[in-house]
């Protein structure tokens, strides 16, 4: 199995949005909300047998609380937020 690496999941992140909204610093964020909110619903990973697309939902919902009392430098919609998830799971997917 490959390791996790950051800058890779950033990259595939990045390539899921519109080009104008491809702050990676943003992204960054997006990214370690994801893992916040993994590891406040008691896991690090998404169970493979659980419905992915809820997941997804929930995270959403959970980045775009964060966002909207802390924006970021582009404004994500919560299209945007769930492709960014998708991107990551993706990522995190094409490790094992």
């Amino acid at each position: 199995m490959k390791e996790y690496d950051e800058e890779e999941a950033l990259s595939m992140m990045s390539e899921a949005v519109a080009p104008d909204l491809r702050d990676t610093d943003a992204i960054a964020e997006v990214l370690d909300l994801i893992y916040d909110y993994y590891d406040e619903n008691g896991g690090l990973e998404i169970d493979v047998d659980s419905d992915d697309e809820e997941d997804v939902d929930d995270m959403s919902m959970y980045v775009m609380r964060y966002l909207e009392n802390n924006p970021p430098r582009v404004s994500f919609t919560v299209d945007d937020v769930a492709a960014l998830i998708r991107a990551e799971i993706n990522y995190e997917q094409s490790l094992l």
